[in-house]
C-alpha cells in the first residue's frame, strides 16, 4: 500500500513539474483620462446618439472598471493594472484636418450635435498626442515610474488611434509613433471610444498586442514561406486554417484578432464551420506539440465578439522562463506592457 502511495505521489510531482508556471505578476500603473462633457445636466454618453442609430453610448467610468478587470482576467493574472488617477477632463486635443482648428469642449459638443456629423465627416480629425502628453505631464510621470500607460475614453470622431507609442525608440503599435515627446521610456496611450462597448476596447488592445508581437518576432509572412519550420512562434500562434492549410492541410492554431481558427473573412467571429485546431496545446507553452487536434467552431467563444476576444487573449502565453527554441520570454504580456524591460529579462537568461 505504501509503495502504491509513493508511486502515485511521484506521478503527481512529475506531472506538476511538467506544467508551465505562471509568470510573476507585472504591476502596470495607468492614468485614465475621461472626456465626457456635461450638457443640460447630463453626461453626453447618457443622451447623445450616433446619427442614424438609436443605441446608447456606454458609461466610461464603468468601462474603466470593466476594462481593468477583463485585462487582468484574460492575462491569467500576469498583469495587475492599477489605476493611479482618473482625470475628468474638459480639455480636448483634437484638430480638424482641413482647417487645422483645435477643438475645445464647446466646439466638440456643437459638432456632435450637428445633423449627420457633417463637419466632422467632411473635415476629418487628428489627435495631438504630443500636446496631450505634455499638458498632463505624462512624459515626466512615465520616466519617474508613476505611470506606465494612459487610457483615454473619448466620444467618437476625436481622431485618436486605437493605440499609440512615444518615447525613445518608440515603434508602431497600430499607428506610427509620436515623435518629439521628451520621454525616455515607452509610453502607450490607448484611444478608447465609449460609443463602443468592452469588446471593441479589448479588440483595440489586441491590435496593440499584435503590433508588439510583430516587433518581437517579425511581421506575418505566410504567403512568402513554404516550409512550416520557417514560421516564427508568433506566426504559428496566429495561424488560422485559411493560412495554415498550405503548411499542414486541414489544421489551425489560435488565429488572429479578426480571423479565428475557422475564419474566412475579417471579423468572422460567428462562423459555424468546423476546423481542426491545436489551440488547446498552447496551455503547455512553450511545449506546444502539433498532436491531438480538436474540432472547433465559433461555439468555443459563444459566437460573439466579446467571447472571441477573451478566448483569443486567454491562449496568449503568460508563463515564466524563456522559450529555448527562440530565446523569447514565455510571458508575451511582458513585451506588451513594458517592451524594454522584457528585453532586459531576455538578456539575463
Amino acid at each position: 500500500m505504501k509503495r502504491l502511495y509513493l508511486f502515485c505521489m511521484i506521478l503527481f510531482i512529475v506531472s506538476c513539474s511538467n506544467q508551465p508556471q505562471n509568470a510573476l505578476v507585472k504591476v502596470v500603473k495607468v492614468a485614465v483620462v475621461i472626456q465626457d462633457p456635461i450638457v443640460d445636466g447630463k453626461r453626453i454618453h447618457e443622451t447623445f446618439v450616433t446619427p442614424g442609430y438609436t443605441f446608447k453610448w456606454n458609461d466610461p467610468w464603468q468601462l474603466t472598471k470593466d476594462y481593468e478587470a477583463a485585462l487582468e482576467e484574460i492575462s491569467h493574472g500576469a498583469v495587475d493594472y492599477q489605476v493611479t488617477e482618473i482625470i475628468d477632463s474638459q480639455d480636448f486635443f483634437t484638430r480638424l484636418r482641413k482647417s487645422g482648428e483645435m477643438l475645445n469642449e464647446a466646439r466638440i459638443i456643437e459638432l456632435l450635435q450637428e445633423p449627420g456629423w457633417a463637419t466632422l465627416k467632411e473635415e476629418g480629425q487628428r489627435f495631438d498626442y504630443k500636446a496631450f502628453i505634455e499638458h498632463y505631464g505624462f512624459d515626466k510621470k512615465r520616466d519617474a515610474g508613476e505611470i506606465h500607460e494612459v487610457w483615454v475614453w473619448s466620444p467618437p470622431m476625436t481622431g485618436m488611434w486605437e493605440s499609440n507609442m512615444s518615447g525613445d525608440n518608440a515603434f508602431w503599435i497600430n499607428s506610427s509613433p509620436t515623435e518629439g515627446v521628451n520621454c525616455r521610456e515607452h509610453l502607450c496611450v490607448m484611444g478608447l471610444n465609449y460609443e463602443r462597448d468592452l469588446a471593441c476596447a479589448l479588440e483595440s488592445y489586441a491590435h496593440r498586442v499584435e503590433s508588439t508581437m510583430m516587433k518581437v518576432y517579425g511581421w506575418w509572412d505566410y504567403d512568402n514561406k513554404t516550409d512550416k519550420n520557417s514560421l516564427t512562434t508568433w506566426e504559428v500562434y496566429a495561424a488560422y486554417a485559411l493560412k495554415y492549410d498550405k503548411f499542414l492541410p486541414g489544421m489551425s492554431h489560435i488565429g488572429n484578432v479578426h480571423f479565428p481558427p475557422n475564419g474566412e473573412k475579417d471579423y468572422d467571429w460567428t462562423n459555424k464551420n468546423k476546423v481542426m485546431s491545436f489551440a488547446d496545446n498552447w496551455k503547455n507553452y512553450p511545449n506546444v506539440k502539433e498532436e491531438n487536434p480538436r474540432e472547433m467552431d465559433c461555439s468555443e467563444w459563444g459566437c460573439e465578439h466579446l467571447g472571441y476576444m477573451k478566448w483569443w487573449f486567454g491562449h496568449l502565453p503568460h508563463f515564466s522562463g524563456i522559450n529555448p527554441e527562440d530565446g523569447k520570454l514565455n510571458n508575451w504580456w511582458h513585451y506588451v506592457v513594458d517592451y524594454n524591460e522584457a528585453l532586459k529579462k531576455e538578456s539575463e537568461n
